[in-house]
């Protein structure tokens, strides 16, 4: 019942953000605009080796977050390669088989070991949307969108019910024995004396990230801060849990376009950004999948066992 409903409710969102892209599409799109702002992206190579920069040092944290998490003894290699696996997969793919791919690198190195590479993604994916969550409240407070108290106290208490009806739900069903045997693996991992370190560094890969919506807003003739840099990049990625399209297309412009907006740019310089900052961000996946390949070859059948495997254990 709860999965039918978040499967309703991410079609629900996800299409009105298509909709909402097929209309900025149709009325606000300009190609002379598109392409003046990537011909100034293309001549200011600082830029765009500090886009480029700023975007792997995110991505280089995350996979030092995982490893103090899970095994320090397992090679850096295996971590990075397993984060670029998932964000290659998940520009290819419309649903997010990125992430089974990255949990079955990790198990492949460990033998079949799935529960700690499940578990070890999840918490991480947790952490990811909490600083997220902090820099889109930050945010919209910083540039005056008034965010009430009520609102947050309410959103608060309902996660935390839903998270209560959740573990209520699995107790009482046939996969208790499952579900006790995951939770103690993700219980081990948050009491990790590395847990607080974890948590800082994904803070920091976040405001990484930021530098690359940043590099494209700063060749425009607007004001434009770090921190709107940075309530911007919340938004747009956390709009990825209702992406219906490989990489999130249409949902990420469509909510970045909304965001830009709010912070002075007009409809069409934002569409514009949207489009750019994506298309770069699609590139380095595609890159990131090279990397990936390199650092650490998988088979195809056993891509094939990682996306059919998703979310169970053995």
């Amino acid at each position: 019942m709860g999965k039918k409903l978040s499967r309703l409710v991410k079609w629900n969102v996800g299409l009105l953000l298509v909709m909402l892209f097929i209309l900025l599409l149709l009325n606000k799109f300009s190609l002379s605009m598109v392409t003046s702002f990537s011909f100034k992206l293309l001549t200011h190579p600082i830029v765009l080796l500090t886009m480029v920069g700023g975007y792997t040092v995110s991505f280089l944290l995350r996979g030092w977050c995982w490893q103090l998490l899970v095994d320090q003894k397992i090679k850096f290699k295996v971590y990075i390669a397993g984060i670029f696996y998932s964000l290659f997969f998940n520009h290819l793919l419309p649903f997010k088989g990125g992430e089974a791919v990255r949990m079955g690198v990790l198990a492949q190195e460990q033998q079949g070991k799935w529960g700690t590479a499940i578990q070890s993604v999840i918490l991480l994916r947790m952490v990811d949307l909490f600083w997220l969550g902090v820099f889109a409240i930050v945010g919209a407070a910083w540039i005056g969108i008034n965010v009430h108290l009520n609102f947050l106290i309410g959103l608060l208490f309902g996660l935390v019910a839903l998270g209560v009806l959740v573990v209520l739900f699995l107790k009482k069903s046939k996969l208790q024995s499952v579900f006790k045997r995951q939770w103690l693996t993700l219980r081990d991992l948050m009491i990790s004396s590395y847990f607080p370190v974890v948590i800082v560094l994904s803070c920091i890969s976040w405001i990484a990230e930021g530098v690359v919506v940043f590099g494209v807003a700063s060749l425009t003739e607007y004001t434009f801060t770090y921190w709107n840099a940075m309530w911007v990049t919340a938004l747009s990625v956390g709009a990825g849990v209702f992406q219906l399209a490989p990489g999130g297309f249409a949902t990420y412009e469509s909510v970045m376009s909304f965001s830009l907006n709010q912070v002075g740019f007009g409809w069409e310089e934002a569409l514009s950004i949207a489009l750019i900052t994506h298309a770069f961000k699609y590139l380095y996946s595609f890159a990131a999948g090279l990397v990936a390949f390199y650092l650490y070859p998988l088979q195809f059948r056993r891509l094939k066992t990682f996306l059919t495997k998703k979310g169970e254990t053995s």
